[in-house]
């Protein structure tokens, strides 16, 4: 423990950084808040215990189904079966049809369970209405019924739990049956309704065949369609041959075209090669010839050449109405020629537009075939669909057969005792962790002198235990003077050892002594501040020091009514001049230590405290004796208190062990500072030896234990010692 660590080096100790979980904190916690964990694990115990014995024995009965994986029928619809018709999904959705309300209310109505209390009767205990008991039955039924695939295979196991095991039995095999029958008879119903459908389709297309065949032969009556098909090889070959024909007329055509253009031309001769014009030419070449030598010899007025020029006159005449004939003949050959084609043109256009009507007929009738023939197909593949129907009608098999029915069971399921027992156990770990660390929450202040050290920035001198915590404290509750006398009647003892590292710390008693005047004092009231000053100043009297105590605390005055009954003089009558001040001292016969006391019945002077003459006091003090100890108030509370302590050498801070906010005591340290005080130190006052002995303290008590002639001895019941 603190108590039995001196610490003199100001400055703060190293910290180990910890993991992610300490042990040595986990197990420290166990230890600190043990009594808290133990009674919320026996809290949680017995009330798992008393809910094992109030609940109701439940028997659970099973019954097991399974699933073909092939869908086999007696007469076979649409073919072969189907390979493997059942599948991991199916298997899971036929789970839920055993959930569903359908098979619940198969189950009421078997078993009647509307009639039967805790299915249908009301909270009042009567059935009631006949359908809300129904309802009330089936809600039970679902609530209670668990249905699980086994694994991954195409098993079903069907649960139900119940105070009666004949009736969880009971509506187990209920349910299989319900569930079973259910399918089968709704394969029938099925089936029943498909025949009726296929019924009424095979009317709609018998219908429809007949209809479409009407269209076929009205079309082939209206549309002369056989006479057409009869006539298309005749028809194919006049067309062959009027197209033959009507190249040639074209090639003749052409040619008189072209004798018409040569006779217009007037290449007759080379065209036409007519005879008659070859002659009149051959005539009139020769009538020319000799009149052209006549007319040399002769000249142009020769009687003869008169003859001979009304010769060729008339040759002239002759040839142009020779040529006018020709041409007339030539022009007739090609009119003739040009009639001919136009006429096979016409006929052939005849013949294709025969063969064209033909073919539109074909395709319309080809369309109207194709529609009747569907018609027939489908009318037919319904027919025989209908057929396999109704011979397969009657024959349904159910999917699903029972493995195995309920029994009715012999042993209750529930309550389990293992199950409560390892609930029950690891509910209370929880707890117990719970309100350990709820504890650990709330709790504010300081466990250790490191954590003090590390929050404050000052060193952390000793650690006070509480003597309620000491088992060889006759008293477990105390003013501060019987505490103190404990310190006088125990030396060596534990809470002597704690007042002596302060005195070591501060090197009172030695050469080198730290402090003449020390405040004590501390952030709140009631944290120990007065019975750590009297304790303390009672140890350096009993060391051999010339020690003085002074209450400076104008309110509560507790240590001058801890250590004098009655008082004629104080301080201040002494700050005011009034009587000297050893007539004002007064000296303790326990331990010879001085003490400077306040008259209880005078009105308190609260400036006095801040006066010069109070630092005179202080001074003229530290002359007469080896240490002076200050009493003060609180420092937060209390304005005067800082004043003080900032007139002495050194204040000590008291904080409470787990009690003392570390924000006001921070707050504490920085108003001492501005006020200029020198902080010599805390102390960790009434900590709890049997908690500390499971904190990071523990070691300082073995240290001690190893050095003492009196072993300690860490008691199990006390409570807090009173403070000032």
């Amino acid at each position: 423990m603190d108590a039995m660590v001196v610490t003199s080096n100001p400055q703060l100790p190293a910290v180990r950084e910890p993991g992610l979980i300490d042990p040595r904190a986990v197990f420290g916690l166990i230890r600190r808040r043990l009594i808290p964990i133990l009674a919320t694990m026996a809290v949680v115990l017995t009330a798992t215990l008393a809910a094992y014995l109030s609940a109701e024995p439940q028997y659970l009965a099973t019954a097991r189904v399974a699933l073909d994986r092939r869908s086999e029928e007696i007469v076979t619809v649409n073919g072969s079966n189907p390979p493997l018709a059942t599948d991991s999904p199916s298997v899971d959705t036929e789970v839920q049809v055993l959930l569903s309300p359908s098979i619940a209310a198969a189950v009421v109505d078997r078993l009647k369970l509307a009639s039967k209390p805790g299915f249908g009767f009301a909270e009042d205990g009567k059935p009631g209405d006949p359908a809300t008991a129904r309802e009330r039955s089936i809600g039970i039924v679902m609530g209670g019924l668990k249905v699980n695939r086994e694994g991954t295979s195409y098993a079903i196991a069907v649960n139900y739990s119940h105070a009666d095991p004949q009736l969880a039995a009971a509506i187990v095999n209920a349910a299989v049956d319900s569930y079973v029958d259910g399918q089968r008879s709704g394969k029938s119903v099925e089936r029943n309704r498909e025949i009726a459908l296929l019924r009424e389709r095979l009317g709609q297309l018998r219908t429809e065949v007949m209809e479409a065949e009407t269209a076929v032969a009205r079309y082939r009556a209206g549309t002369n369609l056989l006479d057409l098909q009869e006539d298309r090889p005749t028809a194919l070959a006049t067309l062959q041959t009027l197209r033959t024909q009507l190249a040639q007329a074209r090639a003749e055509q052409a040619t008189a075209s072209a004798r018409s253009q040569a006779a217009v031309a007037a290449e007759v001769s080379d065209v036409l090669q007519s005879p008659v014009v070859r002659q009149l030419r051959t005539e009139q070449a020769r009538l020319r010839a000799e009149r052209a030598d006549l007319s040399g010899r002769y000249g142009d007025k020769h009687p003869v050449l008169a003859n001979l020029d009304r010769q060729l006159g008339e040759i002239d005449r002759n040839l142009e109405a020779e040529l006018t004939r020709v041409r007339s003949g030539v022009n007739s050959e090609a009119q003739i020629a040009g009639s001919r084609v136009a006429s096979l043109e016409s006929a052939i256009a005849n013949v294709q537009s025969q063969l064209l009507a033909a073919n539109n007929a074909s395709v319309r009738l080809n369309e109207l075939q194709r529609n009747a023939e569907s018609a027939r197909s489908l009318y037919q593949a319904v027919l025989d669909r209908y057929r396999q129907s109704v011979a397969a009608q009657g024959t349904e098999t159910s999917n699903a057969y029972v493995i195995a029915f309920a029994r009715v069971p012999g042993q209750p399921y529930s309550p389990n005792l293992l199950a409560y027992l390892v609930g029950g156990t690891v509910a209370s770990l929880l707890a117990a962790a719970f309100v350990a660390l709820l504890l650990e929450t709330m709790e504010r202040g300081f466990r250790t002198r490191a954590g003090l050290e590390q929050t404050l920035g000052i060193p952390a001198l000793s650690a006070v235990p509480d003597i309620a915590t000491v088992r060889d404290a006759p008293l477990k509750k105390g003013s501060p003077l019987a505490i103190a006398d404990h310190l006088v009647a125990h030396p060596g003892s534990v809470f002597d050892e704690s007042f002596r590292s302060i005195r070591t710390s501060l090197k009172i008693g030695h050469d080198d002594q730290m402090v003449r005047s020390l405040a004590v004092t501390s952030a709140l009231p009631d944290e120990g501040k007065t019975t750590d000053a009297i304790c303390l100043a009672r140890s350096a009297a009993l060391a051999g020091l010339r020690v003085l105590l002074v209450d400076c605390d104008l309110r509560r005055r507790a240590t001058s009514r801890t250590l004098a009954n009655r008082l004629e003089w104080g301080l201040a009558e002494v700050l005011k001049g009034e009587v000297p001040l050893e007539q004002a001292i007064v000296r303790d016969g326990a331990s010879g230590a001085h003490f400077l006391p306040q008259k209880p019945s005078e009105e308190p002077h609260y400036d006095l405290l801040a006066s010069r003459t109070m630092g005179k006091l202080i001074d003229q003090l530290e002359e007469i004796y080896d240490l002076v100890i200050i009493d003060t108030a609180p420092v937060l509370p209390v304005a005067e208190a800082r004043a003080v302590a900032a007139m002495t050498d050194g204040v000590l801070l008291v904080v409470k062990w787990r009690k003392t906010p570390a924000q006001a005591a921070r707050m504490a340290v920085d108003q001492l500072r501005r006020e200029g005080a020198k902080l010599m130190g805390a102390v960790l006052s009434q900590v709890d030896l049997r908690s500390a002995a499971a904190a990071d303290m523990g070691e300082e008590v073995h240290y001690y234990r190893s050095y003492s002639d009196r072993p300690i001895q860490i008691g199990y019941d006390g409570a807090s010692s009173a403070t000032a």
